[in-house]
C-alpha cells in the first residue's frame, strides 16, 4: 500500500516539474516538443492521460495571457546594451540548407561546374590509355651461319673504321653476332594522354619504355642496366590533331602510322616525325574511297655540322643534309553485309636524300668530311652500304701506310611503290578469317651503279663462280589470321595466324621495316605462325615463331621465338 501511494506521489511531482519548466521557459518549451514528452510520460505510467491533457491546456493558457514581446532591435542589441539572439528552430534551419543546396547546384549545372551523379565536365574530355607486355625472348641461329656480317650501325654510331690496313692501329670491323643463341626477358610499357581540346582539336602524348632511341622498339632489356638499375621513359608520341571537316583529320608532331601497311615495310612499333592528311569519302553504306598524304622529316642537320675543321684548309661549316620522306596513299573500302569486307590500296613513299654520296676531298687528319651526315642515323640489317669519305693520304708516309678513316652510307635511293590487300568475313562474332597481301618495289634502286660501289650482300663463293652483287629490290609477304581479330579481348577469345615473306635487300629502308624478323630490317625470307588466348579482359597470352633465312650474302638462318604476356587498358 505504501509502496504504491510512493509511485503516485513520484510521477505526480515529475509531471508537475516538467510542466512548471515549460510554462517558465517558453524558449525551453520552444526546443522541446511537449506533447511528444506527455505522450511518453503517461506510456511510462507517470502520469494520466487526465493529468497530461490538463497541463496542456494549463501550458496553452499560460502561454496566450504572456505579454507581447517587444520587437528585437536592428542588430539585436537594445539601448541598454541587452543582445537578443533569436532561436532559429531546427526545421527552419534544415529549410535553409536544403534551399542553399538547391541553388548551388542549378548553377553547377548552368554554369557547367557538375550534374547530380556525374563528374566535371573537363574530365570527359581526357581519355588515359596503355599498355603493358611482358616476353620471354629467344633468338636461335643456325649451325651454318657466316660470322663475316659487319655491323655498320655501330661503325657509324662511332668515331668510323680506319680501313686502311697498312697503317698504324688498324683494326678488324665490328661483326654481328650470328652463332650464339640469346634469350632475355623484355619488357614494354606505354602510358598516354588523349585530350579533346574543341569539337575539331584534340591532343595526344604518349611515354613509353626502350633500349635506345631507335625508332622500332619500345622493348625495354630487363637486367640491361646491371643490378636492377633503373630504366629510361622516351617520349614516344606527341601531336596536335585537328578536323576541321567531317572525316578529314590533320595530324601534326609525332603520331603513329598513318598509312595501311605492314610491318614488312613499316615497324609495327614506328611513329612518324611530320605532318599527315588523312580523309575518306563514303558512297552509301557498302564503300568508301581513304587516303593520306604527309610530309616526314627522316633527319635534321646539326647547326654547327663542319664548323669543327674551320683552320684547315678544308674548313667551315658543311651544307644542310636534311632527310625526309614524302608519301601518298590511296585505298578502297568495301563492305557487304555486317561480315564481308574487301580492302585494297596503293601507295609510293619518296624517301629523299638517303642515298649517300662521296664527300669533298677531305686530309686523313679531319673530323669532319662533307658528307658525313649522310650516313644512317639508324640501321638494322640488309641495305647495302658503300663507303662515304674521299680521303687525301698523308705525303709525308709511304703509299697504303696513311690512314683512312671511313664512315658508310647506303647505296640505292629508295622511292618505294607498295601495294596492299585484304579479304575479310566473320564467321561470327567474334571469330573472323583474314587473308592479306603486301608487295613492294623499289623504283630508285639501279643495280648498274649499286654494285661497283657495294660492300655488302654479294653471292656467296662457290668454286670459281660467285661473289658478285646479288641485292634486290622487291619484297612481298602472305598472311592469313582466323580468330579474335582486334585489341578488344575478352576471356576465351583465341587467334591464329600463319604467312610467309620475302623481302630483298634494298626493297625498303632497313632502318625501319619489321624488327623482329630475322635481324631486324631488309634482306631476309621465311615463315611466321602465331597464336593468342584471352584469359580475361583485355588481356592476353600469345607465341610467335618467326623462321627467316638471308636472301643475299654468305649463309645465316635465324628463328625468333616471342612469348608474350599482355594487358591493356
Amino acid at each position: 500500500m505504501f509502496r504504491a501511494q510512493f509511485r503516485h506521489l513520484k510521477s505526480s511531482l515529475l509531471a508537475c516539474a516538467a510542466g512548471a519548466s515549460l510554462l517558465a521557459s517558453p524558449t525551453l518549451a520552444q526546443q522541446v516538443d511537449a506533447n511528444k514528452l506527455l505522450e511518453i510520460m503517461v506510456k511510462k505510467g507517470l502520469v494520466t492521460r487526465e493529468e497530461a491533457d490538463a497541463m496542456i491546456a494549463e501550458a496553452t493558457t499560460s502561454t496566450s495571457a504572456q505579454p507581447a514581446q517587444p520587437p528585437v532591435p536592428a542588430g539585436g542589441v537594445s539601448a541598454d546594451g541587452t543582445q537578443t539572439i533569436p532561436y532559429v528552430p531546427q526545421v527552419v534551419r534544415d529549410q535553409i540548407v536544403q534551399q542553399v543546396r538547391t541553388e548551388m547546384t542549378a548553377k553547377a549545372e548552368a554554369e557547367g561546374w557538375a550534374k547530380p551523379g556525374e563528374v566535371a565536365e573537363w574530365t570527359k574530355r581526357i581519355t588515359l590509355f596503355g599498355d603493358i607486355r611482358a616476353r620471354a625472348d629467344g633468338m636461335l641461329f643456325g649451325e651454318g651461319n657466316s660470322q663475316d656480317l659487319v655491323n655498320w650501325r655501330a661503325i657509324n654510331a662511332g668515331a668510323g673504321l680506319q680501313v686502311n690496313q697498312g697503317a698504324p692501329g688498324f683494326v678488324r670491323p665490328p661483326y654481328l653476332n650470328t652463332v650464339e643463341n640469346r634469350w632475355a626477358m623484355r619488357l614494354r610499357a606505354r602510358l598516354g594522354i588523349k585530350v579533346r581540346i574543341d569539337d575539331w582539336v584534340g591532343a595526344e602524348v604518349r611515354l613509353a619504355t626502350g633500349n635506345d632511341t631507335g625508332p622500332v622498339s619500345t622493348n625495354q632489356t630487363l637486367g640491361q642496366n646491371g643490378e636492377f638499375g633503373k630504366y629510361a621513359l622516351w617520349l614516344d608520341r606527341a601531336n596536335l590533331t585537328l578536323t576541321p571537316v567531317k572525316d578529314v583529320k590533320v595530324s601534326i608532331g609525332r603520331f603513329g602510322n598513318p598509312f595501311w601497311s605492314s610491318a614488312m615495310q613499316f615497324d609495327e612499333d614506328l611513329n612518324f616525325d611530320g605532318v599527315a592528311i588523312s580523309g575518306e569519302a563514303k558512297f552509301g553504306d557498302t564503300a568508301s574511297v581513304f587516303g593520306t598524304a604527309g610530309f616526314f622529316p627522316l633527319f635534321n642537320t646539326a647547326f654547327n655540322f663542319g664548323s669543327s675543321g674551320v683552320g684547315t684548309i678544308f674548313g667551315g661549316a658543311y651544307p644542310s643534309q636534311d632527310r625526309y620522306l614524302a608519301a601518298g596513299q590511296i585505298g578502297l573500302d568495301f563492305r557487304s553485309g555486317d561480315r564481308f569486307r574487301a580492302r585494297i590500296a596503293g601507295g609510293y613513299y619518296r624517301f629523299e636524300n638517303v642515298q649517300g654520296q662521296l664527300s669533298a676531298p677531305c686530309n686523313f687528319d679531319q673530323d669532319a668530311c662533307s658528307t658525313d651526315a649522310m650516313r644512317p642515323a639508324f640501321q638494322q640489317f640488309g641495305n647495302t652500304n658503300k663507303p662515304l669519305r674521299h680521303v687525301i693520304p698523308n705525303p709525308t708516309v709511304a703509299p697504303g701506310a696513311s690512314p683512312e678513316v671511313q664512315y658508310f652510307g647506303l647505296a640505292s635511293k629508295f622511292h618505294v611503290v607498295g601495294a596492299r590487300g585484304e579479304i575479310e568475313y566473320g564467321l561470327n562474332d567474334r571469330v573472323t578469317a583474314r587473308f592479306t597481301g603486301d608487295y613492294i618495289q623499289n623504283l630508285g634502286f639501279d643495280r648498274a651503279k649499286i654494285a661497283p660501289l657495294a660492300l655488302n650482300n654479294f653471292a656467296p663463293v662457290i668454286g670459281t663462280t660467285g661473289g658478285n652483287y646479288d641485292g634486290g629490290d622487291k619484297g612481298w609477304q602472305a598472311q592469313l589470321a582466323v580468330g579474335k581479330l582486334g585489341e578488344d579481348i575478352r576471356a576465351g577469345d583465341w587467334s591464329l595466324l600463319a604467312g610467309y615473306r620475302h623481302v630483298e635487300s634494298d626493297a625498303t629502308l632497313d632502318a625501319i621495316a619489321d624488327s623482329d624478323f630475322g635481324l631486324g630490317g631488309t634482306n631476309m625470307k621465311g615463315w611466321f605462325a602465331g597464336a593468342t588466348y584471352g584469359f580475361a579482359k583485355n588481356t592476353a597470352l600469345s607465341v610467335r615463331w618467326l623462321s627467316a633465312d638471308e636472301i643475299a650474302g654468305p649463309p645465316l638462318s635465324v628463328d625468333h621465338l616471342m612469348i608474350d604476356l599482355t594487358t591493356r587498358f
